[in-house]
Order: structure tokens, then C-alpha cells, then sequence
């Protein structure tokens, strides 16, 4: 007997479409799901692996999820002298904890963008100046832009390029000033030297706004006697401008080490050579943050591009 095949019904199509579908929205959630746990223990290995590199100064992971203290988990390193704890993070002003790159596992910093800031207790190890190799490399979602809002710096700034400004990163981009490109500058020394949104192969990169987790380096090295300063968002570099501004403080500085603000000068009234200790921490970030790392050396282009692939939320 030959049997005739028998072509599906508008209504069976609809209706398998219907399972399919079903089984699809099931299974979606767990697949997304693993995928985002797959990615936070692959960076969290990474991360573990940071750690054992002699050159890592400083390892916040912001793991911990409460209280006021991040734990530096930089233990390979070992110069004289050297106290892994008293490079711990100290949280300053109001801040809450919150979710970090993926859904699962990952916790952030959440700062206030008023009074939250990050600062070390101890400086030697990271008392870094214009001769001196050294990355530094930080995670964060901004959830607010200001002009002068600051990522990192050991500084008392007094403005872009007086005071102490021994090293200090700060986000430069004006509403009054649609046409500028620039969007990130680095002070270390007298030398001031500001980034635009476009790479050195005149690619654009993605906005800097509130919707990105951003992952931004910036390294400082001596090359053949002459200081070279980048910095690179998401492992790609950007384009550079140099201004030698001279007449900046290039000596080190007694200024602690700070995440998350620009420490300005205010001098001592009994001394007006000499800067107040605290100074006066101010700009803000309003920002997510769930990674910090200093090194004591130049990182290569191969291995800061590793770190955000690394710690990519999409890769």
C-alpha cells in the first residue's frame, strides 16, 4: 500500500511554531544564565592568576559584597617592605553594594557620585612618577558624566596642570563642547596627556555612557628614555594628545593613593608650602565598580587586551 504524505495544516504549523516557541522561552533563561556564570568563573580564575604575578601591587576584586573594607589579593608580590594589607581599599563616604558585570557571582561598588571615594592607607608601593613603568586598570559602569570626574589619583591638584598632580586620571568631556573628542586626561608630573574617543587608527569607540561596562588601562613606560603614557578602553588603544606643561610638580607627593575622585590641594595654614594632608576630596564618579589592579611595570598591549577579554561580560 502507497500512502499519500500529508502536508501540515496551517494549524498544525501554528501549533508546532506554539511548542517550539515554549520549549524556546524554557530554556533561554538557563542558557543565558550559564553562559553569564561560564564568563564570571572564567574572569574570577583570571583574576586568581593576577594575583600571583610579582609585579601586581594592588587586586581589589570587590568580592566581597558588605562592610567598608576590599581586600587586596596581590600576594606574589614581595619587595621589601611590603604589607599586602596595608594596601587594602578603605571605603570612604556613603556607598552601597550592588550587582557587578554578570548576573551571577560578580558584586560591585556602587558609588554615590557625592561623597563615595576608595583610599589607601599606605603609599610607598605605589608612590609612582613620570620614570617610573606602571598599569593601572579599573572596571566600572559610569552612571553619571562630569567634567573633571575622577577614576584614580595620587595627587592635591590645585587645576588640569598645577598643585601636586603626581599621577591622576579624570574624565574631561563638556556638554558646552559638542565638538571635542576628548574624553579622558592623565596628569603625571608635568606631563598632561589627553585621550579622544577615537582609537590610533581613527576608529571611533563605543560611547562612553551609562549602558557599557567599560574596562580602561592606563599605562605609563619609559622607552628609550622618553616617557610614553596610553591608555586603552575595552584592550584597545586610544589616540593621545601631549602637552608638556612644565611648572607641574613633578616630585612625589605625600597624597594617598584614591579611587573614585580628585583629591584637590588645600594648604596648611601654619605652612603654605605644605599641602593638608587630606587634601579636599571632590569630583565624584557616579559610577558602578567591580575591578581594580595596579602593577609595578609596564603591562604589554597583548596583556591589557587579555584583561578585558578576560573580564568581557559579552565575550
Amino acid at each position: 500500500m502507497v500512502y499519500k504524505k500529508h502536508p501540515f495544516t496551517v494549524i498544525e504549523l501554528l501549533v508546532s511554531i506554539t511548542i517550539l516557541a515554549i520549549l524556546a522561552s524554557l530554556l533561554m533563561p538557563n542558557l543565558v544564565e550559564s553562559r553569564q556564570r561560564a564568563r564570571f568563573v572564567r574572569w574570577l580564575h583570571f583574576n586568581k592568576q593576577c594575583s600571583t604575578d610579582s609585579s601586581c601591587v594592588v587586586n581589589l576584586n570587590f568580592q566581597e559584597g558588605e562592610g567598608g573594607l576590599l581586600k587586596n589579593s596581590a600576594q606574589a608580590y614581595e619587595a621589601e617592605g611590603f604589607n599586602v594589607s596595608e594596601y587594602n581599599g578603605m571605603i570612604k563616604g556613603d556607598y552601597e553594594w550592588s550587582q557587578g558585570r554578570w548576573t551571577k557571582g560578580k558584586r560591585a561598588l556602587q558609588l554615590d557620585g557625592i561623597s563615595t571615594y576608595i583610599e589607601f592607607p599606605k603609599t610607598e608601593h605605589v608612590n609612582f612618577a613620570g620614570e617610573n613603568d606602571f598599569t593601572v586598570i579599573i572596571s566600572l559602569k559610569f552612571d553619571r558624566l562630569g567634567k573633571w570626574d575622577g577614576l584614580f589619583g595620587k595627587c592635591f591638584m590645585r587645576n588640569a596642570v598645577n598643585g601636586y598632580p603626581q599621577y591622576a586620571m579624570y574624565y574631561t568631556a563638556s556638554d558646552n563642547n559638542k565638538n571635542s573628542t576628548e574624553i579622558f586626561q592623565m596628569n603625571i608630573g608635568g606631563v598632561s596627556v589627553s585621550f579622544d574617543s577615537l582609537t590610533e587608527n581613527g576608529d571611533k569607540i563605543k560611547p562612553i555612557d551609562n549602558t557599557n561596562w567599560l574596562q580602561i588601562a592606563t599605562r605609563n613606560k619609559i622607552v628609550d628614555g622618553e616617557q610614553v603614557v596610553d591608555v586603552f578602553v575595552n584592550g584597545t588603544k586610544l589616540k593621545s594628545t601631549y602637552k608638556n606643561t612644565g611648572g607641574g610638580q613633578k616630585e612625589r607627593d605625600a597624597a594617598n593613593l584614591a579611587i573614585g575622585c580628585i583629591r584637590w590641594l588645600v594648604l596648611d595654614n601654619r605652612d603654605k608650602n605644605n599641602p593638608v594632608p587630606e587634601g579636599k576630596p571632590d569630583n565624584f564618579l557616579k559610577a558602578k565598580m567591580d575591578e581594580f589592579l595596579v602593577y609595578n611595570r609596564a603591562l604589554s598591549d597583548r596583556e591589557i587586551n587579555a584583561h578585558y577579554l578576560m573580564g568581557s561580560e559579552y565575550l
